[in-house]
């Protein structure tokens, strides 16, 4: 588990976490991470940084505070009188 926490979060983020870009990230000589890219933790480093597969398909280090936990999708939607479908 990572020492640090994403922006806003109070959680401290581990590899596997899915996060979001909280900040523009990259730039001068790195490519551009958009705020709000959708990303996964894939590596923990020593220095505190957080190596990020976003759905571009770039990595990119970032510090835990300038990422967010992305929240977690809601469940199926399902009427309560609907048969289960697994069901013949």
């Amino acid at each position: 588990m990572t020492s640090g926490h994403g922006a806003g979060a109070g959680e401290p983020l581990d590899v596997g976490d899915r996060v979001l870009a909280a900040a523009d990230l990259g730039g001068f000589l790195r490519p551009r991470i958009r705020r709000g890219t959708p990303g996964v933790v894939i590596g923990c480093g020593f220095d505190g940084l957080l190596a990020v597969y976003f759905a571009n398909g770039r990595v990119q280090h970032a510090s835990p505070d300038e990422l967010q936990l992305a929240a977690t999708p809601p469940p199926a939607y399902r009427e309560v009188d609907d048969p289960p479908s697994d069901r013949g």
